[in-house]
C-alpha cells in the first residue's frame, strides 16, 4: 500500500487477508455493513485524525489506551500490536504492519494507523526519514 501523498490515515485489515485504505472503508465504498454510506463516525468519509487520549474526556476508557496515547476518536478499543494477532484465525498480515498498534473501530473493523507503533503510542513516526511527529496532551 502506497502513502506517497501522506494522506493515508488508516489501514483496515479484513478477515480475508486484504488491506484497505481508510478512504474505501470510512466512505462506505467497500464494507457492505455500511450500506454504501459513509461511516457515521468518519469525517467526510475519512478516518478522523488521531488525538491524545484525555482521561477527563467523557468517552475515555482504559480500553483505548493510557492517557496521552494517540488514538483515533472513532476507536472502541486498542488491541496491542498487530504481531500479537499474527496467525489468529489463520490470518497473515504484512510484515511491515506488525509493530503497529491495532485498534477496533466502533463499526468493529480492525485498523492500524501508519507510523503509530504499539511500543511508542504517543508518537507517530514519519515514513522513511526517521523524523517523528508527536502530539502531546496537556493535563
Amino acid at each position: 500500500m502506497n502513502n506517497r501523498n501522506g494522506d493515508l490515515k488508516a489501514i483496515f485489515l479484513s478477515p480475508d487477508g486484504n488491506v484497505y485504505p481508510d478512504t474505501l472503508i470510512c466512505s462506505g465504498v467497500i464494507p457492505p455493513e455500511l450500506g454504501g454510506k459513509p461511516c457515521p463516525y468518519s469525517q467526510t468519509g475519512r478516518m478522523p485524525d488521531v488525538i491524545p487520549l484525555d482521561p477527563a474526556a467523557s468517552n475515555y476508557t482504559i480500553d483505548k489506551g493510557q492517557p496521552g496515547d494517540l488514538c483515533p476518536p472513532c476507536a472502541k478499543q486498542q488491541l496491542a500490536n498487530l504481531q500479537h494477532w499474527q496467525g489468529h484465525g489463520r490470518q497473515q498480515f504484512p510484515e511491515e504492519l506488525l509493530p503497529l498498534r491495532l485498534f477496533k473501530c466502533r463499526q468493529w473493523f480492525w485498523l492500524v494507523v501508519p507510523g503509530l507503533r504499539d511500543a511508542e503510542p504517543t508518537t507517530i513516526s514519519n515514513n522513511g526519514n526517521g523524523a517523528k511527529a508527536t502530539a502531546k496532551a496537556n493535563y
